[in-house]
């Protein structure tokens, strides 16, 4: 990702603060697995959609003064000695380049310049990022890097950067967008595979092991999300973690899964018989999802609230439900359609963003159209991702096989 970006993702950051405001980003800290094993670091979403650096034990200070925004990137030093062990450490040049932030310091010096700051009366408010799910952390920074301000500096106003930061990525630039296109062509091929190696008497992780691969050989190590592959009635499972079952002749297989590009996610959802071929009763249930996702992608455009894409998908397979004469009544939909059709996609899979406001212009959501029939055995969902366009959408997941008639010809 260019680093203009970021450095235009840091203006629009700035411009919601005031004289004498400093703002702190974390990059995370790795999380101890077992004995001396750390599980695989992630950076912390906000601190790559402001730097685009992807490296633990790193903050981003912003301050301004006046309207002048200086920046600065503290960051763990490079130690040819250290690294043996530890992994190269990215030197100052690679950091500018990544970022655009000129300024780069040791990270041990970070405490002894807040409280130059804070001290000196030249920051008076301190922006912390406290993400919302926080309290489900067995350790946060940010919160306790806030009780160390606030022990040391009462003076000091803290407010929350976090609000701020989901408002802003909601809202794609031209080069997210560009990012999520061609995660997009990755994932189109690893659904693709499945469909067409898919076969009874496979176990659900060979599969998952074939979408692995598809997205390695498009030159991604890791997928968006956990994949979840399931057969038959372990699809009313929905997030379904262990695919350790053998998928049975009959069944059908979900696939939930997404590649990533640049750090920007996709989440599709397909579903596609184990022996190539639909049965009347499966084929009947996943017109119904389709119609319902159908329905819902035509509604999206500026200017709509996203609670009526619910009511449209509960609406819509309320009429196809009744018609197999499995309903009769709109008040007991929930029995078969247990969640929302929408969630925003980024950086994130379950991307930040609320939806108090009316959908706008760039803004990448997915349309995920779930019916689940305990007593058929049959549950499926059709989960597309839509970018909201100017007079509409564009479904960025239309080259995906959706229809019986396209899944089925891959299989011919």
């Amino acid at each position: 990702m260019d680093k203009n970006l970021y450095v235009e993702n840091r203006r629009r950051v700035s411009e919601h603060m005031a004289s004498n405001d400093a703002m702190l980003f974390f990059s995370g800290e790795p999380v101890r697995k077992s004995a001396d094993e750390n599980y695989q670091f992630f950076t912390n979403r906000n601190f790559v959609y402001l730097t685009g650096v992807k490296q633990e034990q790193s903050a981003l200070l912003l301050l301004k003064k006046g309207d002048l925004v200086s920046e600065c990137l503290f960051v763990t030093k490079p130690d040819f000695e250290r690294e043996i062990w530890t992994g190269r450490r990215f030197p100052e040049a690679e950091l500018n380049e990544m970022s655009g932030v000129e300024g780069v310091e040791d990270i041990n010096n970070l405490n002894r310049t807040l409280d130059e700051l804070l001290s000196s009366r030249t920051v008076m408010t301190l922006w912390l990022c406290f993400d919302a799910l926080a309290s489900e952390r067995s350790f946060d920074i940010e919160r306790e890097f806030a009780k160390h301000i606030q022990s040391r500096h009462p003076h000091i106003a803290i407010r929350n950067s976090y609000p701020l930061l989901a408002g802003l990525r909601k809202v794609k630039a031209p080069e997210e967008i560009d990012a999520i296109r061609k995660a997009m062509q990755i994932t189109e091929a690893g659904i693709r595979r499945l469909m067409q190696v898919a076969k009874p008497g496979m176990l659900e992780y060979e599969l998952e092991a074939e979408f692995n691969y598809e997205l390695a050989a498009h030159g991604q190590r890791r997928t968006a999300f956990p994949s979840i592959i399931a057969g038959g009635e372990r699809i009313f499972y929905l997030h379904y973690t262990t695919p350790l079952s053998v998928i049975s002749d009959g069944e059908l297989i979900l696939s939930d899964v997404g590649a990533a590009y640049d750090e920007y996610c996709t989440d599709i959802s397909r579903v596609f018989p184990a022996n190539g071929h639909f049965s009347e009763r499966q084929a009947q249930l996943y017109q119904v999802a389709y119609a319902a996702n159908r329905a819902v992608v035509e509604q999206v455009h500026p200017g709509v609230f996203f609670p009526q894409l619910n009511r449209t998908c509960r609406e819509v397979s309320f009429e196809g439900l009744k018609a197999l004469g499995l309903l009769d009544n709109p008040a007991d939909i929930r029995r078969f359609v247990w969640h929302s059709v929408t969630h925003h996609v980024g950086l994130d899979t379950h991307d930040v963003g609320g939806y108090e406001e009316p959908m706008a212009e760039n803004m990448v959501f997915v349309v995920d159209a779930g019916i689940y029939v305990r007593e058929w055995g049959i549950g499926l969902r059709i989960e597309d991702n839509v970018l909201v366009t100017a007079d509409g959408c564009e479904n960025l997941s239309a080259a995906i096989p959706a229809t019986i008639e396209e899944i089925e010809s891959l299989k011919a």
